[in-house]
């Protein structure tokens, strides 16, 4: 399996980490929770390009990603960093005409340990073909270099299915 030290070094993080959130914990929580929804705002305005296409714009998701960060996808596929920011990068203005929205729920903050953060939320794309969920976990790493201080080191994502209108079965 390609992606056991990653998530092994994800579990090792959490429980290495104190139960008990401490003073340092809740600034973790409050810088990390900040970055996801901050990381995703900028997604959701690059792509309907409400950002200008060019690098000062674009330096906000390449700072924010750590170096050696990996993804992986919902449908399992593991994708390196200099991948994704350049997918990223060409994505500028992919929801346009009709534009899209990025909502970020239930964040949950996992632990601290070291350098590294450990959080999950659930990511849903509002588009005018309809609306799509996955529920992420990410590491992040202490990067005094990356927007509000933390960088993205790994992203695992499972889609979720979008609740049923009221009322269907």
């Amino acid at each position: 399996m390609r992606h056991a030290p990653l998530l092994a070094a994800a579990t090792l993080a959490v429980a290495v980490a104190a139960s008990a959130q401490g003073p340092t914990q809740e600034a973790d929580d409050d810088a990390c929770r900040r970055e996801v929804v901050e990381l995703h705002r900028f997604l959701e305005r690059w792509s309907n390009a409400e950002l200008p296409a060019d690098d000062e714009a674009f330096a906000r998701f390449d700072r924010a990603i750590a170096p050696g960060f990996t993804l992986v996808s919902p449908s399992g596929e593991m994708s390196e960093r200099e991948a994704i920011v350049a997918a990223v990068r060409r994505a500028h203005g992919r929801w346009l005409p009709e534009g899209g929205r990025i909502e970020v729920r239930n964040y949950r903050f996992h632990a601290a340990s070291g350098d590294l953060v450990v959080c999950s939320y659930e990511e849903w794309h509002h588009l005018p073909r309809g609306r799509n969920g996955r529920l992420s976990s990410a590491v992040l790493t202490a990067d005094p270099a990356a927007p509000g201080g933390l960088a993205w080191l790994h992203l695992s994502e499972v889609w979720l299915e979008a609740p049923s209108p009221a009322g269907s079965p």
